[in-house]
């Protein structure tokens, strides 16, 4: 049983600061002593004393570190969420499914609000989930180079944001800032230092059920719906009480879709270069939109604005600063350099400079300018800040201060970050397990829901299984080379071929042979064509596994299933009606759908390993050349065991097509008693070997699926 919550329990906002006087930037905090004598900047940007450190009042503005500890013990106080007094208001806190739906999450006159302004959007009490913190300590990476040595590309940077914060993480290119971002959303798949903590606790397997992350690419099926995608990802991410409708799950996805303003496309494709869809912006707010429904507590997006417009990405920004506010998410974004009115969305910037990535301020966005002022660089009038800010921690420019900047934020700020860091890791707050039961708890209001449990997916494989299976079957039925194209393909293909081969029945042995061989090596290459569509789907599958909304088996099997029976519909017809207009006894049927049929099921397991392996469409062509020499060339036809030399003729015993041949022409001889059949097998030294033959075609299937769900589970993985 899931440990109690006692959200009654006030949350100690204390928090000793060192004993200092004066203004922060002016002082070593660690020591009392004054060490802006020992920071020499550039005399040519170096400015005589400034005077806007200090208020009209006269007294000194707090540092920018000092306020952001006062601001996140203020936070913390005030996201202690009381207990609700029933379950329809606690589904409705939840932000979750149901009739509480009818009131509107967010609208046209929210947005209006949004000014990037202290207050302009309130934590609604209401709709409000958000109530975790992140807490990093120490992060850093380093890559090995060529010669052996480690290079750092990320010093060790420290940090803490509360629920509610929209943070922008910036710098100059090669800062790692995404290196950064993937560390925190736990992404990074290379060995990184330092440690990252939710509510003050370790991160566990449960972390990716409450984060969300926003790739810079958006990757999506094109053929699903804006509303089909957002559903998708809550039916995964959360399970739904027996008692929730359709209806009411429609609503509730039409209702998040409003909130980031996709009411208008919710029945539009994604699209992609090929299927007209929506726009790059909007795209990017279907990602977020599928966050929310995800009912994420932190979501992480790498560089949303990166292709969009001004407007665009003025826009998305204004959204998300919407739902960290109105939700109590927290956004954290990695952005290069953005214009002045997405800059002042963000409540935290952290700012790095390069080569390597080093920390120059961490702090409100609002107070940047009064700390570079306190440095003796205050931002020109005629200047966007972001902008300068940027120009002066860029290195290899004339007007880089990057170095003094790493050392002024070591002497005045590091140690007050530190102090919060510690502080906030030494307090005992909400497990990941907990905030789950605690979602749990309220939608009991609307009927059983199963145990929580401590596993990195959301629901069971079973839903997992049905929930992908009915996606892949829908992508199918909407694709144009999908379930209709490929029936219709077949039926055209056996006209097509089958002219050729009109009464083919009534004619010597040998002409029948080569019937039979040429209709063995279609049926040999038709599942060839699946491969680009496979590798294509691998990736968008490798993005949402890694966001652990679904076991890699539950795709596996969906997509063998679907592909699979669909080819092998579309080619049950190609062999039958090209059977009929053959002419050939019928018999001979029975023999020749089965063995067509095994060589088509053998070599579409070499081509979906084959697909699993490479990492595109060129490189699975030359994997494939020399399976397909083996299968092609020594056939039994052109090649057979009466024309080739003794010291390949192994060649014959593994070809799933020479086993196939042999087997083919010696049953529909023996069916129909043909004697121009029995003058070919004497003519090609055919033996009967029916048990090798179909061990043989049995053991390529064994063999190539288990290396295809090997090669899918261990290969080609999102590399960050």
């Amino acid at each position: 049983m899931a440990a109690t919550v006692r959200w009654d329990e006030a949350v100690d906002g204390s928090l000793p600061l060192p004993a200092t006087s004066g203004p922060a930037w002016s002082r070593n905090t660690s020591t009392g002593t004054n060490s802006s004598a020992h920071l020499h900047p550039s005399p040519s940007r170096r400015v005589s004393k400034v005077h806007s450190s200090r208020s009209k009042d006269g007294h000194a503005d707090p540092s920018p570190a000092s306020n952001l500890m006062r601001a996140a013990q203020e936070r913390s106080q005030r996201s202690i969420v009381p207990q609700l007094p029933s379950g329809i208001s606690a589904a409705i806190s939840d932000c979750s499914v149901g009739h509480v739906y009818g009131r509107t999450l967010a609208c046209a006159q929210d947005l209006e609000k949004v000014t990037g302004e202290p207050g302009d959007i309130e934590r609604d009490p209401g709709l409000a989930y958000g109530d975790a913190s992140l807490t990093f300590k120490d992060v850093h990476f380093n890559i090995k180079t060529g010669s052996g040595e480690q290079k750092a590309i990320l010093e060790p940077v420290s940090g803490h944001f509360e629920p509610g914060t929209m943070v922008a993480v910036m710098g100059p290119s090669g800062c790692g800032k995404t290196t950064l971002l993937d560390i925190l959303a736990d992404k990074k798949t290379s060995s990184y230092g330092g440690t990252v903590h939710l509510n003050g606790r370790p991160r566990d397997c449960l972390f990716r059920r409450l984060t969300s992350y926003v790739a810079q690419e958006d990757i999506m099926f094109p053929n699903l719906t804006v509303k089909e995608a957002v559903m998708f990802h809550a039916s995964l991410k959360t399970e739904v009480p027996s008692g929730i409708t359709t209806q009411m799950l429609h609503k509730a996805t039409e209702l998040r879709l409003q909130a980031v303003g996709l009411s208008e496309v919710k029945d539009s494709f994604l699209g992609n270069e090929v299927v007209r869809g929506i726009s790059g912006g909007q795209r990017r707010r279907v990602s977020l939109a599928c966050g929310l429904a995800a009912g994420a507590q932190i979501i992480f997006c790498d560089e949303p604005t990166s292709g969009l417009s001004a407007t665009d990405a003025e826009n998305c920004t204004r959204y998300m600063r919407l739902l960290a506010k109105k939700y109590g998410v927290s956004i954290i974004v990695a952005i290069h350099q953005p214009r002045f009115e997405v800059a002042t969305l963000f409540d935290h910037l952290l700012l790095l400079t390069a080569n390597p990535g080093r920390m120059v301020y961490n702090g409100p966005l609002r107070e940047a300018p009064s700390y570079w002022s306190g440095a003796g660089f205050p931002v020109p009038d005629c200047m966007t800040p972001t902008d300068y800010f940027l120009d002066l921690v860029t290195p290899d420019i004339a007007e880089s201060q990057a170095d003094f900047f790493v050392d002024y934020y070591k002497a005045q700020v590091k140690f007050n970050v530190d102090c919060l860091v510690q502080h906030e890791l030494s307090k005992e707050r909400t497990t990941a397990l907990e905030m789950l039961e605690v979602r749990r708890q309220n939608l009991l209001a609307f009927g059983h829901l199963p145990p929580v449990q401590n596993s990195v997916y959301g629901v069971r494989f079973h839903k997992q299984l049905w929930k992908v299976f009915s996606r892949q079957l829908l992508l199918n039925l909407r694709d144009q080379q999908g379930v209709l194209t490929e029936l219709i393909v077949a039926v055209v293909k056996a006209f097509l071929v089958g002219m050729a081969y009109i009464g083919i029945g009534h004619r010597g042995g040998y002409s029948q042979a080569g019937f039979f061989f040429m209709l063995l090596m279609t049926c040999a290459l038709d599942g060839i064509k699946v491969m680009p569509k496979s590798i294509q789907e691998r990736t968008i599958m490798k993005l949402e596994t890694s966001a652990a909304l679904y076991s890699d088996w539950a795709y596996i099997i969906s997509f063998s299933a679907i592909n699979s029976s669909v080819s092998f519909a579309g080619n049950t017809i190609f062999v039958v009606l090209i059977f009929l207009l053959s002419a050939l006894d019928w018999r001979a049927y029975p023999a020749l759908f089965a063995w067509t049929s095994l060589v088509y099921v053998a070599m579409d397991s070499l081509y979906m390993m084959v697909a699993a392996i490479a990492k595109d469409s060129t490189k699975a062509q030359m994997i494939l050349v020399p399976f397909m020499t083996l299968c092609l060339v020594y056939n039994g036809f052109t090649a057979s065991r009466a024309s080739v030399p003794h010291y390949v003729a192994w060649t014959l015993d593994v070809s799933p097509v020479a086993r196939a041949m042999e087997e083919l022409v010696l049953a529909v001889q023996r069916a129909t008693d043909n004697q121009d059949l029995e003058t070919v097998v004497q003519l090609f030294g055919y033996q009967q070997q029916t048990a090798a033959a179909i061990g043989v075609i049995v053991g390529w299937v064994v063999i190539f699926r288990t290396a295809q769900i090997i090669c899918l589970k261990t290969l080609n993985n999102v590399q960050r």
